[in-house]
């Protein structure tokens, strides 16, 4: 009922731009194994060659390069240290200016219980001089005790 069909495609790099099917290899045995032999086997000599300086200049750079880490290792341990060192000294002076943030509050209690004690000790003599004030005699009052003073020492004499 269903047949198959076979797709034909162009191979790349075919002498001819010939169809052949997919699937299916032209067969090359034997055609190029001596001198892919040759070359595999020159280009490895060639290349371990190469291969060995550029191992060794890789090695080189390598170094260059862990020189360099451990440099700036040595540089981001001295930050921390530095950074240590800060932050000791800044939470010293957080903990300086907290206390003295509760040295001045203190003082603002004291200074206002000083004010507070001054504004009685003022209402007392202003209250004092009130009564004083009450008992002040008149001028007659005076000459009536002075002019009793004289009669009593007259009586007395």
């Amino acid at each position: 009922m269903f047949t198959k069909k076979r797709s034909h495609t162009l191979r790349p790099g075919s002498a001819s731009l010939t169809l052949v099917p997919i699937g299916r290899r032209p067969n090359l045995n034997g055609f190029l194994l001596i001198p892919i032999l040759l070359g595999v086997l020159f280009a490895g000599t060639a290349a371990g060659q190469a291969n060995a300086d550029a191992l060794r200049e890789e090695i080189r750079l390598a170094d260059r390069l862990i020189a360099a880490l451990e440099s700036e290792n040595a540089a981001l341990r001295l930050r921390l240290e530095t950074e240590k060192a800060a932050n000791a000294t800044l939470r010293e002076l957080n903990e300086t200016r907290r206390a003295e943030a509760n040295a001045l509050r203190e003082a603002l209690a004291a200074k206002n219980e000083a004010i507070a004690a001054k504004d009685a000790a003022l209402a007392a003599q202003q209250k004092l001089i009130a009564e004083l004030k009450k008992r002040r005699t008149s001028l007659w009052k005076r000459l009536g005790d002075i002019a009793v003073g004289v009669a009593l020492g007259a009586i007395f004499r």
